[in-house]
């Protein structure tokens, strides 16, 4: 009898699901606000440090939920995995559980270039680990018939072109550091617009 390499989908699902659950939550456990300050203080610190910590969380989080839902839709439109793919999808999960870490070197360094190139450098082997999982996945045959070349080729871009906008916000960090994280919000808005493709792939 000849032995299946294929992998069980539902179980890299539901690592994927509670990894992400995990990281998300992370994020604002990070946010704290000093005890027993007076009103006059707490309304300076609130408005000079935990403001910007709040922004910061709001990205991260709208990061996070990005790259969930990119791989929700991933392993929506695949009918099979095997070790190469799982691992894949491992290394991809290995720099999401680093997204809080990044999240809190931003906050405390903020107005450095070394925060800002971390916390890019993260999103960007992220994003290129999915990357590399949707072209195996479509190499090796593993996506379900109705995938069609136009949905890929469309994914590929949707994964790619937020990779280019992380390396500008890198080059922009040596000009401003302050502008260089408002920048994190453009994949953001990008990922929010409608998904062109293939409407029935949810079906």
């Amino acid at each position: 009898m000849k032995f299946s390499t294929q992998l069980d989908i539902t179980r890299i699902q539901t690592l994927t699901d509670s990894i992400f659950a995990v990281a998300m939550t992370i994020l604002i456990l990070e946010i704290r606000i000093p005890l027993l300050l007076d009103s006059g203080h707490l309304t300076k610190y609130f408005f000079r440090n935990t403001l910007s910590e709040l922004f910061i969380y709001f990205i991260s989080f709208l990061t996070l939920g990005v790259f969930w839902i990119g791989s929700h839709f991933h392993h929506n439109l695949i009918t099979q995995t095997d070790r190469i793919s799982s691992w894949l999808n491992i290394f991809f999960l290995m720099m999401i559980c680093m997204i809080p870490l990044s999240a809190q070197f931003l906050n405390h360094y903020r107005h450095e270039k070394l925060s800002i190139h971390f916390y890019c450098n993260n999103l960007i082997v992220a994003s290129l680990l999915h990357y590399c999982m949707l072209i195996y996945a479509w190499k090796k045959n593993y996506v379900k018939p109705q995938l069609t070349p136009e949905y890929y080729k469309n994914a590929k871009h949707r994964i790619l072109i937020p990779v280019y906008i992380y390396f500008a916000i890198i080059l922009v960090s040596f000009y401003s550091t302050n502008i260089a994280i408002y920048l994190f919000m453009i994949p953001l808005v990008l990922h929010i617009l409608p998904e062109r493709g293939n409407k029935e792939l949810s079906a």
